[in-house]
């Protein structure tokens, strides 16, 4: 006969369990790594749309990426640098992943260089 007693596996609930702490962790101090990978994709495309544009409209256009995502104000203070063959985006700023009562200031760099 079989026992259907409604028992499930505890092996099963604690990889469950373990799965849904690593997502939550994950999401959290993983945050802002992926705020910076979204800022420079924006920042590398218009480095790479810049031979159009002037330099006024391109930090335009990185500012309201930096607002979009709700960067620090750090963010905002880009150098835009255009030589006659090539453009350069350089700045830095400090975001803070935090998990519970914990944080952690996290330092970015950014340095984007195209042809023009």
């Amino acid at each position: 006969m079989v026992n259907r007693r409604g028992n499930t596996e505890m092996g099963c609930l604690s990889w469950l369990l373990i799965l849904a702490i690593i997502v939550y962790v994950g999401m959290h101090v993983g945050a802002p790594y992926m705020r910076y990978y979204r800022f420079r994709d924006a920042v590398d495309q218009q480095v790479r749309y810049a031979t159009f544009r002037s330099d006024d409209a391109v930090r335009e256009e990185i500012w309201a990426a930096a607002d979009s995502l709700d960067l620090p104000e750090e963010a905002y203070h880009v150098t835009v640098e255009r030589a006659p063959s090539e453009i350069r985006v350089f700045g830095q700023y400090v975001d803070t992943w935090q998990l519970f009562r914990y944080s952690r200031p996290v330092h970015f760099k950014l340095n984007v260089t195209g042809p023009l």
